[in-house]
């Protein structure tokens, strides 16, 4: 069995030097250590050091040069005397820890300075080591390889973390299903997330002839396992969802199951609606959640329905807010998360503005929806998910 060893393409007749440059061209840089210290003859001592075992450097010697210093080279660690010419390294050490570009850049003092009060003091204002003065070689080069490593590890879990959230994030959209893949539907969706899988989701689902369904939730928390309980409700939504079962009975089936598997405190607010394209009837069903908004094609006000009603997943013996209405044609039903009206002022105010904003006369409703959420959410800090769901009759 021939083995076929992968190397780097580089011409093998090419002269030595061409063929490392070559080499070099393809490899990452080494580390770069940025060393702050106000004594020369120390500073040269330091670079020769870790220049000798591989090590990029940089170096200044007082608190501003420091910190632009490091700002703009971006080290992979920063070697820092306790006390600089014109200040302390104390201070050096925050600013570097608050500015969000250097804050994870690990952080080693080096002092003559052996007492315990200077090294709690490095510690906490951000150091991740005290080496102290005169500075052996060995055990220099021994910890900067000790928290560069440490450093990477972080950063490539965090990296796999990233790419977990990810995956999840799709898995997550691929569960809710996109206006193009359901055109008889007729919907329009607007999701944005706070994380890259968040508690705010939606369904689709056709439950007869001429007849879909419409289900909007928001679970109570925002985290990983809220994008794991949001699949749960995909998969209960989809069992009940059928000419057979009510509305009601749907919801009430969804409650009754997340009771028995959802940890205590956890829970999801939604409503469902179930609307015959052929007749117009309309059946909402409300969980806790915001009210529906109707905009009439005829121009007439928009009807918010209110309903009241108990979340699902908390209580076995729940009730729901049931509203009949009947929408004619052209006219629009509109869903959404509470993270759309929250943001500025009052929820009756973010709702007013929702409703002002959902009116819109003969604008293609894939205009509308995302149109909306610009106009509802100027000037907001998006420190919740936002979804808003229309549909045309």
């Amino acid at each position: 069995m021939r083995v076929d060893f992968t190397r780097p393409s580089v011409e093998v007749g090419a002269p030595f030097e061409e063929r490392m440059t070559q080499l070099d061209s393809k490899s990452k840089p080494s580390p770069l250590v940025f060393v702050a210290d106000d004594d020369p003859t120390i500073v040269r001592m330091i670079a020769g050091i870790l220049k000798h075992n591989g090590f990029r450097t940089a170096s200044a010697g007082d608190v501003d040069s420091a910190l632009r210093g490091i700002c703009a080279e971006r080290p992979d660690l920063v070697l820092l005397d306790v006390n600089l010419a014109d200040g302390s390294g104390f201070d050096v050490c925050r600013s570097i820890q608050e500015n969000a570009l250097t804050s994870a850049t690990p952080i080693l003092f080096i002092s003559a300075d052996n007492d315990t009060t200077t090294k709690v003091l490095a510690f906490e204002a951000g150091a991740v080591d005290y080496i102290t003065k005169p500075i052996a070689g060995a055990e220099l080069i021994a910890r900067v390889r000790t928290h560069l490593r440490l450093k990477a590890a972080y950063e490539r879990l965090s990296e796999l973390q990233a790419e977990r959230l990810q995956g999840l994030a799709s898995a997550q959209r691929n569960l809710m299903p996109r206006p193009e893949d359901f055109p008889e539907a007729r919907f329009q969706v607007f999701l944005r997330q706070v994380c890259a899988a968040g508690g705010d989701f939606y369904d689709v689902i056709s439950a007869g002839e001429d007849t879909v369904d419409y289900l909007v939730a928001d679970s109570s928390g925002h985290d990983l396992a809220a994008s794991y309980w949001t699949a749960s409700l995909k998969a209960l939504a989809a069992e009940y969802a059928n000419p057979l079962n009510l509305p009601l009975d749907v919801v009430k089936a969804i409650n009754s199951s997340l009771c028995r598997f959802l940890p205590s405190g956890a829970f999801f607010t939604l409503i469902y609606a179930r609307l015959n394209h052929r007749t117009g009837r309309l059946s909402l069903v409300n969980a806790g959640h915001p009210p529906a908004i109707i905009a009439r094609v005829d121009g007439t006000t928009p009807i918010v329905v209110r309903q009241e009603g108990d979340v699902v997943g908390a209580f076995r013996d729940a009730l729901f807010g049931v509203a009949e209405l009947t929408l004619e044609v052209g006219d629009r039903l509109f869903l959404y998360s509470d993270g759309l009206i929250e943001g500025r002022g009052s929820c009756e105010a973010g709702t007013q503005r929702l409703v002002d904003a959902c009116y819109s006369g003969t604008a293609a409703l894939r205009n509308v929806v995302p149109e909306a959420v610009a106009s509802v959410t100027a000037g907001m800090l998006h420190q919740d998910d936002t979804l808003l769901l229309g549909v045309e009759r």
